[in-house]
């Protein structure tokens, strides 16, 4: 069994508002079955509604933990343009990292994971990701 923790980036995203984000992650989990990326849209709005997914300054972190994710993943949206509104209270995002985990998952996965999230927490880090070229900006997100 494979247990490192899968890295994924699309940098400069056309991606224009959170509902292209939504089902642009939703496709990703599972390109071929409509019913389940709208169940995946479903499950990142009930999530989007327990709280505030904004980490930094132009940076999100939506995150699920689903039956429907078959490989847990971190993937890294650098948008091409800014979305100006995300919400009410969200407005110029840049950078969006998705946490996607599936039910179940095996310890060594989560503890990646949770080494990877206190990451997160070094803002200097996250500006450094905000600014990078797209090369450094793999590098910085271990590819």
């Amino acid at each position: 069994m494979d247990t490192n923790l899968y890295r994924q980036v699309f940098f400069n995203s056309p991606l224009q508002n959170k509902e292209e984000v939504y089902h642009f992650i939703s496709k990703e989990i599972c390109p071929a079955d409509s019913s389940v990326q709208y169940e995946i849209m479903k499950q990142l709005k009930e999530r989007e509604a327990v709280g505030s997914m904004q980490i930094s300054e132009h940076v999100l972190l939506p995150h699920i933990e689903s039956e429907f994710v078959e490989t847990s993943k971190i993937v890294f949206i650098r948008l091409a343009e800014p979305i100006l509104f995300w919400d009410l209270k969200t407005t110029d995002i840049q950078l969006l990292i998705v946490i996607l985990l599936k039910k179940n998952e095996v310890n060594e996965v989560k503890k990646q994971l949770a080494s990877f999230t206190r990451t997160l927490a070094d803002e200097e880090y996250l500006d450094n990701l905000l600014v990078s070229d797209e090369n450094e900006f793999k590098r910085k997100v271990k590819l």
